[in-house]
């Protein structure tokens, strides 16, 4: 799947962030990697980024999209609420950009959009076993 997402204000959220080369910063909500794209131009050299998403397709496309940068990529799968056990360092910054991702919408069989007939599903990470529907 082709992973596309177009971040909101991505330029203004990172400026808010006071990105410095070599810092520590967290995306909690990675998706696409818009942000983390910004981010990770701002803190080479030597900078870490932590990239936390629950869904497994947002994941495998930044890991193949997000590189070739001065800095470090950590990619983590799991929901953001879990930020305390896989963060166990001082960070400069996070963001989080809540809500659904374009492509979580797009693909019917995903069961997020009510504009195609498809199963109630709604999982962001597909090894859950509950749906929206059950």
């Amino acid at each position: 799947m082709e992973f596309v997402h177009t971040s909101v204000f991505p330029e203004l959220a990172v400026d808010m962030l006071n990105c410095r080369p070599g810092g520590v910063y967290v995306d909690c909500t990675l998706g696409g990697g818009g942000h983390a794209r910004r981010i990770l131009e701002r803190i080479q050299p030597g900078g870490k980024l932590i990239g936390i998403d629950q869904d497994i397709e947002a994941i495998n496309y930044c890991r193949k999209n997000l590189t070739g940068y001065d800095a470090e990529l950590i990619l983590i799968q799991t929901n953001f609420v879990s930020l305390k056990e896989v963060v166990n360092e001082m960070v400069d910054g996070i963001i989080f950009d809540l809500g659904v991702s374009s492509p979580q919408l797009d693909q019917a069989e995903r069961g997020f959009s009510y504009m195609q007939d498809a199963p109630l599903d709604m999982r962001m990470n597909r090894n859950n076993n509950l749906t929206a529907k059950e």
